[in-house]
C-alpha cells in the first residue's frame, strides 16, 4: 500500500503565486472606492494612503499573475490561498488607517476584525472618525463576507453530492455540473440584494442615509461594526436595533437556501435540520437569556424581553451588535452567549462558529456511540461512502476549535482578567462574533490584542488552513505539473 508521503503533493510556487496574483486584484477592485470616498470626505492622508496600497495591490498583480490564467488549485493551494488572501485584505486596511494616525497594532486589530467579519474593536472611539473611516470599515467588512460566501461555496462544490447527506441545501451532482463561476455569480447577487434590502429598511426604520448604508452593510456580512461607542444600541430605537438583527440573521443563514427557494423547493428548504437547529438556538436562547436578565441581572422584564431576543440572535448569527452593555449582565447570561456564539450560524453563510452541520455531525457521533453499546459484539454500524471524511473533518474542527479557545483562555487569564469576561470577548474572537464585555478595548495590552488578532484569524479560517501552512509536506515534497 502507498504510503501518505508518496500520495502527496506540495505546493507549486508558480501556481499559489499566480493564484495570489488574482487575489490582489479582486483587493484592487475592493480598495479603489475607498480612495475616492476619502477625498470627497477630504482626507487627504487617508486618500494617499488608500491610493499607495491600490498601486502596490496592482504591481503585485502584474509581477505574480503575468497575464497567464489561473489554474484550478489543489486542496492545500485553496487553502494557502484563503490565507494569504485575508492577510492581504487586513493589511490593505490597516496600513492606511496607521498612516492616519491610528497605533499599528490598533490598526492590523481593525482590519483583521473587518475583513474576518468579527467586530471587535480596541479603537479609542468610533464618534471622533471621519465619514470615510467609518466607511472603510464598513466596506472592509462587507467584501470580507462576500469573500467568506464565495470561499464556502467553492467549498460546498469541491466536496458535491456526498455533503449533500449532511447538508440538507447542498447541490445535486447536476447542480454542481452548473459550474462554480455561475453559482459565485448567482451568491454575489443574492448577497448585494439583501444589502440593498437591509439598506432600504433602516432607512423605513428612521435612519439617514450615511447611517443605513453603513449599517446596511455591516448587518448582512454579520460584521457588527457600528458608528457608535456603545454599537447598535446608540445608533436607534428598538426598529432599527431590529432591523440590523434580522438582517444579520439572515446572512447567517445559508445563502444556498435562496435559490432553493425560487425554485420552489420551500418544504425541503424549512425541513432542513440545520436550519431547523439554528431556528431552535435561537429560540432556546432567547427563553433562557429573558430568565437570567430578570431574575440575575434584574432588568425589567419588558427591557429584557426585547434584549434577550436580539442578543440571542445576534450571538448566535455572530453578527456581534449588541443593544446593552453587555459587561453588566450576570456570568450565566454571558456563558449563554458564549454557547451560542461558539455554536453560531449555517454553513456557506456570513456566520462564524463551529457551524450549525458540526454540531448536528457531533450530536449523531454520540447517538452512535450510545446505540453502539446495545449492539451485538460483533455487529457493524455502516456509513454512507464518503461519510467518515466529513465526520473526520467534524471531529477535528471541533477539536482544534476547543484547543484553541482554551489557549486563547490562558493567554488573557494571565493579564488577570475576570474568568468568565476573558472566556467570552475569547470566544467572540475565534467564533468571529464581535460581540464584547469590554475585555477588547482600547486599554488591553498589545501582547492580548496579538492574541486575539490570531484568533479572528484563526476562527474565520477554521484554524485547518492556517496549519495547512506550518505543515512541512505543504512545502516539501514533489509537484504536480504547474500547467492548468
Amino acid at each position: 500500500m502507498a504510503s501518505t508521503a508518496s500520495l502527496a503533493f506540495a505546493v507549486r510556487p508558480r501556481v499559489l503565486g499566480r493564484l495570489i496574483g488574482r487575489a490582489a486584484l479582486l483587493l484592487t477592485g475592493i480598495n479603489a472606492p475607498l480612495v475616492l470616498v476619502s477625498a470627497v470626505d477630504g482626507e487627504w492622508i487617508g486618500a494617499a494612503a488608500h491610493a499607495a496600497i491600490v498601486a502596490i495591490l496592482l504591481a503585485l498583480w502584474v509581477a505574480l499573475s503575468r497575464g497567464q490564467p489561473a489554474p484550478v488549485p489543489q486542496t492545500n493551494e485553496a487553502m494557502a490561498l484563503s490565507v494569504c488572501a485575508f492577510l492581504l485584505g487586513s493589511l490593505a486596511l490597516a496600513l492606511p488607517w496607521w498612516a492616519e494616525g491610528v497605533p499599528l497594532i490598533d490598526a492590523v486589530f481593525e482590519g483583521v476584525s473587518a475583513v474576518t467579519t468579527t467586530g471587535l474593536s480596541t479603537l479609542d472611539s468610533v464618534e471622533n472618525k471621519p465619514w470615510s473611516f467609518l466607511f472603510a470599515r464598513a466596506w472592509g467588512q462587507w467584501s470580507g463576507g462576500l469573500m467568506i460566501v464565495l470561499l464556502a461555496l467553492f467549498l460546498t462544490l469541491e466536496r458535491g453530492a456526498v455533503a449533500g447527506r449532511w447538508l440538507s441545501y447542498q447541490l445535486t451532482p447536476e447542480e454542481v455540473m452548473l459550474g462554480a463561476r455561475a453559482w459565485m455569480r448567482t451568491m454575489a447577487i443574492v448577497y448585494a440584494g439583501l444589502t440593498v434590502l437591509a439598506v432600504l429598511a433602516l432607512l423605513a426604520a428612521g435612519l439617514d442615509p450615511g447611517e443605513a448604508l453603513l449599517h446596511g452593510l455591516t448587518a448582512v456580512c454579520g460584521g457588527g461594526f457600528a458608528t457608535d461607542d456603545s454599537s447598535i444600541g446608540g445608533v436607534g430605537g428598538r426598529a432599527v436595533q431590529t432591523v440590523a438583527m434580522v438582517f444579520g440573521t439572515l446572512g447567517a443563514v445559508s445563502f444556498l437556501i435562496w435559490p432553493q427557494l425560487r425554485r420552489g423547493k420551500v418544504r425541503a428548504v424549512l425541513g432542513a435540520p440545520e436550519l431547523r437547529a439554528f431556528v431552535a438556538f435561537c429560540v432556546v436562547g432567547f427563553l433562557l437569556l429573558f430568565a437570567t436578565m430578570t431574575r440575575l441581572s434584574g432588568l425589567p422584564w419588558r427591557e429584557a424581553a426585547w434584549d434577550a431576543f436580539l442578543m440571542s440572535l445576534s450571538c448566535q448569527a455572530t453578527t456581534g451588535f449588541s443593544t446593552l452593555d453587555l459587561g453588566s449582565l450576570d456570568a450565566v447570561s454571558k456563558l449563554i452567549m458564549i454557547v451560542q456564539m461558539i455554536f453560531g450560524g449555517d454553513t456557506a453563510s456570513t456566520a462564524g462558529g463551529i457551524k450549525m452541520f458540526r454540531v448536528l455531525g457531533m450530536g449523531r457521533l454520540v447517538r452512535d456511540a450510545i446505540a453502539r453499546t446495545a449492539l451485538a459484539p460483533h455487529a457493524v454500524i455502516t456509513t454512507r461512502s464518503g461519510e467518515a471524511d466529513l465526520i473526520r473533518g467534524t471531529a477535528t474542527v471541533v477539536t482544534l476549535f476547543t484547543l484553541m479557545l482554551i489557549m486563547l483562555w490562558a493567554i488573557l487569564l494571565a493579564g488577570h482578567h475576570a474568568p468568565v469576561d476573558a472566556l467570552f470577548d475569547c470566544a467572540s474572537a475565534l467564533s468571529t462574533c464581535g460581540a464584547s464585555v469590554g475585555v477588547a478595548s482600547h486599554g488591553l495590552g498589545a501582547p492580548f490584542k496579538a492574541a486575539l488578532i490570531v484568533g479572528m484569524l484563526m476562527g474565520r479560517l477554521e484554524i485547518v488552513a492556517v496549519l495547512v501552512l506550518l505543515y512541512p509536506r505543504t512545502w516539501i515534497g514533489r509537484r504536480q505539473s504547474a500547467g492548468v
